[in-house]
C-alpha cells in the first residue's frame, strides 16, 4: 500500500505540472466564460453539461488520460520506470487514479467557475432545483467518460504514445456525434453520455439499464486490457 500511495503521488506531480492539464482546464473555462450570456440559469447550465456529454468529456478527458500514460514512451522514460521498486500493477493503478482525480479537478473547478460566474453576470432565473439536478447529471456524465478512458489508455500503451489515443478521442467524438441520433445511440458508449442529459428530464437514471452497463463493460475491459499490456506486452 504504502508504494501504491508513492506511485499516485509521483503521478500526480507529474499531471499537475504538465501544461496538458491545466491547458484543458483553460480551455473549458474559456468556453464555459462563452457560454455564459445564453438564456436563463435553465439554459446556461444545460449547454454547460452538454459540453461535457461531448467535446469536453470525450476529447479533454481522452487527452488527459492519454498523456498520462503515452508520455512515457514519448519522453523516453518508460525504462526507468519499470526500474523503480514498484509493481507493474501498481503503476498502472497510479497512472489510472492520478488521469481520474485529474479529470475530476477540472470538472468541478469548471463547475464552480461555471456557477460563480453566473452569479456575478445575473443570469435569470435561478432555480437551485434545477442547479442541483444538472450538477447530478454532470457528475453522472462525467462518470460515464471517465470509464471510456479505459480504452483510451489501452490504444496509448499499445501505440506507445499520445498521438494515437488523441485521434481516437477524436474519432469517437465524431462516432457520437452521428450515431447519437440514430437508434444504435443507446448503444453506442460514446452517445450515451449526451442522450442521458437529453433524456433526463425530472429522472435521475432515463436510459434503459444496457446503457449504463456498456460503458462500464467497455471502460473496464480498457483499463484491464491496460494491465495485461504492461504485464506481459509492453517491453517486447
Amino acid at each position: 500500500m504504502r508504494s501504491l500511495l508513492a506511485a499516485i503521488r509521483t503521478e500526480n506531480t507529474k499531471l499537475y505540472r504538465s501544461y496538458v492539464l491545466w491547458g484543458t482546464l483553460v480551455f473549458f473555462l474559456f468556453v464555459t466564460a462563452i457560454r455564459v450570456g445564453e438564456g436563463d440559469w435553465n439554459t446556461y447550465l444545460s449547454n454547460v453539461v452538454f459540453m461535457f456529454a461531448s467535446v469536453f468529456g470525450i476529447v479533454g478527458f481522452g487527452v488527459v488520460a492519454g498523456w498520462t500514460f503515452g508520455r512515457e514512451y514519448a519522453d523516453r522514460t518508460m525504462k526507468d520506470l519499470l526500474a523503480l521498486p514498484v509493481s507493474r500493477g501498481k503503476i498502472v493503478a497510479a497512472k489510472s487514479m492520478s488521469a481520474i482525480v485529474g479529470c475530476l479537478v477540472v470538472v468541478l473547478i469548471t463547475v464552480g467557475f461555471a456557477l460563480l460566474l453566473g452569479l456575478v453576470v445575473g443570469v435569470p432565473g435561478f432555480s437551485m432545483d434545477k442547479v442541483l439536478h444538472l450538477v447530478l447529471q454532470l457528475l453522472i456524465i462525467s462518470a460515464i467518460h471517465l470509464f471510456m478512458c479505459g480504452p483510451v489508455i489501452w490504444i496509448a500503451c499499445v501505440s506507445r504514445g499520445y498521438l494515437a489515443p488523441m485521434a481516437f478521442a477524436f474519432c469517437t467524438l465524431m462516432v457520437a456525434l452521428i450515431g447519437g441520433p440514430t437508434r444504435l445511440g443507446a448503444y453506442l458508449p460514446w452517445s450515451i453520455p449526451a442522450l442521458q442529459l437529453a433524456q433526463s428530464g425530472g429522472a435521475v437514471f432515463p436510459l434503459e439499464p444496457v446503457s449504463y452497463i456498456i460503458p462500464i463493460v467497455v471502460g473496464f475491459a480498457g483499463y484491464l486490457g491496460t494491465w495485461a499490456w504492461w504485464r506481459w506486452a509492453d517491453q517486447k
